[in-house]
């Protein structure tokens, strides 16, 4: 279950800033890595296990991660996608979910 839920874009450098207040709930901080995975409209990014077959991102300074390429070609992903930034407090993730891009 979500318990938060904000607006959010990629730069065009593919960096996303997760909300402090996410960040906060799961206790990411610089330098913490991140394990993303895809999933059909969107993304779930959350703190490393140890055994894991996904790309991986360090948090850098006010909570940025890069979203890698080979993601943002698979889901078609660029600065003018808008993403609905979640934090689902029960899988400890941040979830993203791709929106339409008639936002207007």
């Amino acid at each position: 279950m979500c318990h938060y839920n904000e607006l959010r874009r990629i730069r065009k450098s593919g960096h996303l800033t997760i909300p402090k207040i996410i960040r906060e709930q799961l206790e990411i901080s610089d330098g913490d890595v991140l394990m993303i995975m895809e999933k059909p409209l969107g993304l779930v990014m959350k703190p490393i296990d140890d055994d894991h077959v996904y790309n991986e991102s360090v948090v850098s300074n006010n909570g940025k991660v890069n979203i890698p390429v080979e993601i943002r070609r698979n889901l078609n992903i660029s600065e003018e996608t808008h993403f609905s930034v979640k934090l689902d407090k029960d899988s400890c993730a941040v979830v993203l979910d791709i929106l339409e891009e008639e936002l207007g």
